[in-house]
């Protein structure tokens, strides 16, 4: 799933012009929430070794597009 949605957020240009480990991150973390993994922000920030404030931006870059408006249905 993560793979994914790094391939939709290449698609919408998101990685470009910034880290890997942010936009994987961020992916990490969404893909985590999908299938129910219990872990929180810090969690991901420590192992992908960016800032709190670079995870938030590209979660909020990704949920400002049209594949981040998606939801998930079970």
């Amino acid at each position: 799933t993560a793979l994914r949605i790094v391939a939709s957020m290449k698609r919408d240009w998101i990685q470009t012009g910034r880290k890997p480990s942010g936009v994987c991150g961020a992916a990490l973390f969404v893909s985590a929430q999908i299938h129910g993994f219990e872990c929180s922000k810090s969690d991901v920030v420590s192992v992908v070794h960016v800032c709190g404030d670079t995870l938030t931006k590209r979660l909020v870059e990704f949920g400002n597009t049209e594949s981040g408006s998606l939801t998930v249905c079970i």
